[in-house]
């Protein structure tokens, strides 16, 4: 099950000095995001894949040169200096999980807002065309869209991605959490739109 302290955890641990992201936390994090993705549905499965995918590159990195990965800012210096910022570097991998984040924010945001029994369809296609829907082809807009129509309501989604047990606590953690995970967001903003990473294809 997807835990809301554990993401509350990493992002918070994520963010150091004072304007640098630690990615080893950050992937701890997405991580468990992942966990919340996997439990939308089987039409998710693709979206789950896909992070996963960046992730484990992520991950493949960190292992491979701690040094020049283990913060964004180093990532950023050690990969523009030496003309590597295209394909599956690191920089283009996080920008991708950059966006996702995005959603997932404003997904869950809108989230907290909603009466147990009302459909998080809305809320999901709302933040989807917010934000992800716009670095999308038509084909994977159609088919993120298609699958949200099927997500539960409010209550039965949060019993489905995080366990009837944890829901209340969850819920209290869910705020600060989503505010940690907006810092760390705003942070690689920053640093991609600083060094001209952040409009990349």
């Amino acid at each position: 099950m997807f835990s809301v302290p554990a993401v509350h955890s990493a992002f918070h641990d994520a963010l150091i000095q004072d304007e640098d992201v630690d990615v080893k936390n950050y992937v701890i994090a997405y991580q468990e995001l992942c966990k919340f993705c996997s439990q939308l549905g089987a039409l998710f499965g693709f979206v789950v894949k896909d992070l996963q995918d960046k992730i484990d590159r992520l991950n493949y990195l960190i292992a491979d040169d701690e040094q020049h990965f283990s913060t964004v800012q180093n990532m950023i210096l050690y990969e523009k200096s030496n003309d590597m910022v295209k394909g599956n570097s690191g920089c283009v991998t996080l920008l991708r999980l950059h966006r996702g984040l995005e959603f997932i924010i404003l997904f869950m945001s809108k989230l907290l807002h909603l009466k147990p029994n009302e459909s998080t369809k809305h809320s999901a296609i709302e933040s989807y065309n917010q934000t992800l829907a716009k670095h999308h082809t038509w084909l994977i807009r159609h088919g993120a869209r298609l699958a949200m129509n099927f997500l539960p309501c409010q209550e039965n989604l949060y019993c489905q991605t995080i366990g009837d047990e944890s829901v209340e606590e969850s819920l209290n953690t869910m705020p600060d959490m989503i505010s940690k995970a907006t810092t760390v967001h705003n942070r690689i903003n920053t640093l991609f739109s600083d060094y001209e990473i952040l409009n990349i294809p």
